[in-house]
């Protein structure tokens, strides 16, 4: 088990303490559920590529990234094209949705469905963000483990710190003190990881180990990926960039259209590049770290071990602050949806006369609760990647058609949409349970649940359309941008 000097271990505290004050600052510019949820309609281009480029990059995309890339080869780099494709095109639509001012999922299935729907798709969202939450909680805990016993904290310890200290700057000061976070995160994990970490990794090796190194990654290790389930990723990060709730809610803090979508096409590059980095350094630790599941349990484990092992004092402590950065940016996002959508989106639906001040405590007590349950998610479950891909599968199911249907089909019906979210949520998640037992290559869920959504989207609402009672489409095409 390797250690770390207190040099590292005084910047990590000196970071955790940022984040902390940093949302006690927020708040006290904080005055409603608007100012809470969307930081004032006030973001720029700075702080806007900052949250935006922290929220797309995460444990998965980073930590769980780098693993499969160490377990599949080069060819799991293809993996990221969906979700970047994801964000080109939601940053097309950006302008136009925000000044639809419309800035939640189950806003827009409301106004679009009426009641019902929206509480199904609430419930797929809550689920989803306590998995979001809990998969960046286990990234950390990863970076305590491997960093040893210096900081004197064991993984239970390491994750419920950690987890607190998130929930602690989100109840504070909600989107603009993750925003600014966000912001410093991003500009910390930049230059370790995708700058810092590369260069010292290649500097310390010699041409022969990097030319084993990607010899081994080029022919893939572990059988190699199924395009079948490279495919469902792709589906899985295309669909959900664009019924993101994190990337809804930026589009409506932003000053403008323009900057939301202007700083959506530098995401998608930032997050190019990134995966470029993350997919070298998990290929690389085929040579240089091969016991890595054996002495951590998970090949997710790559790259806070390459920290600790191959860089000096003080960098230690730089680059293990921005893993940190890079989960708990994320993270942030997970709890302030949950709270802002809860409480705008069904006590406020539930009681219009609901005062802000009562809207703001109920966000709060949400984000707490669902900070906790994550917590205990995260002590219960490993494996990043994954589990955060069945999340994002269960979501897309129950969310995406109903979504896509709200804007671009006028003969959706609410029936359609509610029987096609809730088989189509039941379908997905059965299959997964299936592939626990049955080991089928070419089964992945999300792709039949798509399709199911799909078809019963299509064939219950031809059966229940009614011109007279249909509600609208939300027309983006006739709203400009601002």
């Amino acid at each position: 088990m390797e250690s770390i000097s207190w040099v590292d271990v005084s910047i990590i505290l000196l970071y955790l303490a940022g984040m902390v004050v940093i949302g006690i600052w927020a708040s006290r510019r904080v005055k409603n559920l608007e100012d809470y949820s969307l930081a004032g309609k006030s973001l720029g281009y700075l702080v806007m590529i900052g949250t935006l480029v922290g929220a797309a990059i995460g444990a998965a995309s980073t930590l769980g990234k780098a693993g499969k890339a160490y377990e599949m080869g080069i060819i799991f780099l293809t993996a990221g094209f969906g979700y970047i494709a994801g964000l080109i095109v939601f940053g097309l639509l950006s302008g136009k949705l925000r000044r639809l001012g419309i800035w939640t999922i189950p806003e827009a299935l409301y106004k679009r469905y009426g009641k019902g729907i929206n509480l199904a798709c609430g419930a797929a969202m809550f689920i989803t963000v306590i998995a979001l939450f809990g998969g960046q909680i286990i990234g950390i805990g990863l970076i305590f483990t491997a960093a040893g016993k210096s900081l004197g904290l064991t993984y239970t310890t390491a994750i419920i710190l950690a987890g607190a200290i998130m929930i602690l700057y989100t109840v504070l000061g909600g989107l603009l003190a993750v925003a600014y976070t966000d912001l410093i995160q991003t500009v910390i994990m930049l230059v370790s990881i995708g700058i810092i970490l590369p260069v010292f990794i290649l500097a310390s090796n010699s041409g022969a180990t990097l030319a084993g190194a990607w010899q081994t990654a080029a022919s893939g290790t572990g059988g190699g990926i199924s395009p079948v389930y490279l495919i469902s990723i792709w589906i899985i990060d295309f669909c959900f960039c664009l019924v993101d709730p994190g990337l809804w809610q930026r589009a409506n803090a932003a000053s403008s259209g323009k900057i939301i979508k202007n700083s959506m096409f530098v995401t998608a590059g930032v997050y190019m590049y990134w995966s470029v980095v993350v997919v070298l350094l998990g290929i690389l630790g085929i040579s240089l770290l091969p016991q890595i599941t054996a002495a951590y349990g998970s090949t997710d484990a790559v790259i806070p071990v390459m920290i600790v092992k191959y860089l000096p004092a003080g960098l230690v402590g730089l680059c293990l602050a921005g893993l940190m950065a890079v989960m708990m940016s994320t993270a942030s996002v997970a709890l302030l949806i949950s709270g802002t959508t809860i409480a705008n989106d069904v006590i406020k639906a539930a009681r219009p006369q609901t005062s802000d001040k009562k809207l703001l405590l109920w966000a709060k007590i949400v984000i707490v609760l669902v900070g906790a349950l994550g917590i205990v998610f995260a002590l219960m479950m490993r494996g990043i990647f994954d589990i955060l891909l069945l999340a994002f599968a269960v979501y897309v199911s129950a969310v995406f058609v109903p979504a896509m249907a709200a804007f671009f089909w006028k003969k959706a019906t609410r029936q359609g949409a509610v029987v096609s979210s809730i088989v189509s949520t039941a379908v997905c998640v059965a299959l997964y349970v299936v592939k626990q037992f049955v080991e089928i290559p070419w089964l992945e869920p999300i792709v039949i649940s798509l399709a199911v959504s799909l078809i019963l989207m299509w064939a219950v609402s031809k059966a229940t359309y009614k011109p007279e009672t249909a509600t609208p489409k939300l027309i983006l095409s006739e709203v400009t941008n601002g």
